[in-house]
């Protein structure tokens, strides 16, 4: 009875991996599907790369979890336990190194998010699922953090939708057809939220700061639990073969 939870538990845990690395590869292939082809070394190719292979990492990691999980071989249950516990300690020194280099991670996301605005523009029916997705992604933050652009609303004067002096409609304080036209990008505009969207998501994770570190520690106690998990299932098995 045991050792059937303990398969359930892992098969749980690494089908939740599974589908972080399906979604990690679906997010990095509808920017490569679309822009690989010009691939120039801007970080958001470069980040994109990054989530392809991670995405892969984590799916194959999956599926060696379940594989594990339905296995009747203790070696290969020692084996997994240690490649997680590797990854785990991997992650760990990944989130040291992030802390020493924050101001640099910080630039280099703020350069990304600059690059992706100038893919966004008004819906057309040709749109690509990137292009789709990178219009649904600014608008749906800008609308619930009340932000625009990466810093300020004058960002969007650098890109070839606000060159005409106009801003998405999802910029505004209250949204109405036309809100976004005919900005002056060199005076304040009140009707237009002025805080950048990193400073927005910053604030928001400083104020729920504790929801932060719980959902971090959540995520390490879940990998921490597969190492508990898999070695729980190697011995069990060990002990049967033992006795047969």
């Amino acid at each position: 009875m045991m050792r059937c939870l303990v398969r359930l538990l892992l098969a749980l845990q690494s089908s939740c991996s599974v589908l972080a690395g399906v979604c990690l590869v679906t997010a990095g292939g509808l920017y490569g599907a679309e822009r690989f082809g010009d691939w120039d070394g801007s970080e958001l190719d470069v980040g994109a790369a990054i989530s392809i292979g991670l995405g892969g990492v984590l799916f194959l990691l999956g599926l060696l979890g379940l594989l594990t999980s339905c296995s009747r071989s203790y070696s290969w249950s020692y084996c997994f336990s240690i490649i997680l516990l590797v990854i785990v300690i991997l992650q760990c020194l990944a989130g040291v190194l992030v802390i020493f280099f924050r101001n640099e991670i910080e630039k280099v996301v703020d350069k990304s998010l600059r690059q992706s605005m100038r893919s966004y523009h008004l819906p057309d029916p040709s749109d690509s699922p990137y292009q789709v997705t990178v219009r649904n992604t600014w608008d749906g933050i800008q609308n619930i953090l009340g932000c625009c652009g990466v810093m300020a609303f004058t960002d969007w004067s650098d890109t070839e939708f606000g060159t005409p002096g106009l801003v998405p409609e999802s910029c505004c304080r209250e949204v109405v057809a036309g809100c976004g036209s005919d900005i002056d990008f060199g005076v304040d505009n009140p009707d237009l939220h002025q805080t950048g969207c990193v400073m927005a998501v910053q604030g928001e994770m400083a104020e729920n700061i504790e929801m932060v570190v719980a959902v971090i520690a959540g995520l390490l106690a879940v990998q921490v639990l597969g190492v508990c998990l898999s070695c729980c299932l190697a011995r069990s098995v060990q002990v049967e073969h033992c006795d047969l």
